[in-house]
């Protein structure tokens, strides 16, 4: 009995933190948007093995390129977005992947590499496992998974239209 109150008092720290004003603005409404739109491209058949090769091959960059910055008692983490490089790459190839589906992945690749490192953290400082995941998006607006996703789709939106203004032939990646 006091293993499972002890899930209900993690679980509800969970939701306390997803509910929080930086939770809630740089995880669980991007992380819920992400979903969905994955969920309808994938319905409509329309990530590609080539695209999801290319994610996959994204995150062991990602993370290999990510690291810890320690201020005092403040940790940070810099994680590098190779997905977001790797998806403009394709569109100056002249190959299409939809805006939206970029976001999407962008922000997967970034919270997988978030909460790993997040808990990778944990492990290195013991800290209590049951709340690594504070400092995932805990800048809210100021993070870098909210503002990343967002720039590497609006990027994605202007070459494609640049790339159409050349009348340019573009393929789907």
């Amino acid at each position: 009995m006091t293993e499972v109150f002890r899930w209900l008092i993690v679980a509800g720290q969970l939701r306390d933190y997803l509910l929080s004003p930086a939770g809630l603005i740089a995880v669980l409404i991007p992380g819920t948007a992400s979903i969905v739109i994955l969920a309808m491209y994938a319905r409509a058949h329309r990530i590609s093995a080539r695209l999801q090769l290319l994610w996959i091959a994204s995150l062991p960059i990602a993370i290999a390129c990510s690291r810890w910055t320690h201020v005092g008692d403040l940790h940070q983490l810099c994680i590098f977005s190779a997905f977001s490089v790797a998806s403009l790459l394709v569109l100056f190839k002249r190959m299409y992947i939809a805006p939206p589906l970029i976001y999407a992945m962008t922000f997967m690749s970034l919270g997988t590499v978030d909460v790993a490192a997040a808990f990778s953290h944990a492990l290195e400082y013991d800290l209590p496992l049951s709340t690594f995941y504070y400092g995932v998006g805990g800048a809210g607006v100021g993070d870098a998974l909210f503002i990343v996703p967002l720039l590497t789709a609006a990027l994605a939106m202007y070459a494609t239209a640049r790339l159409k203004t050349t009348r340019a032939l573009l393929s789907e990646f």
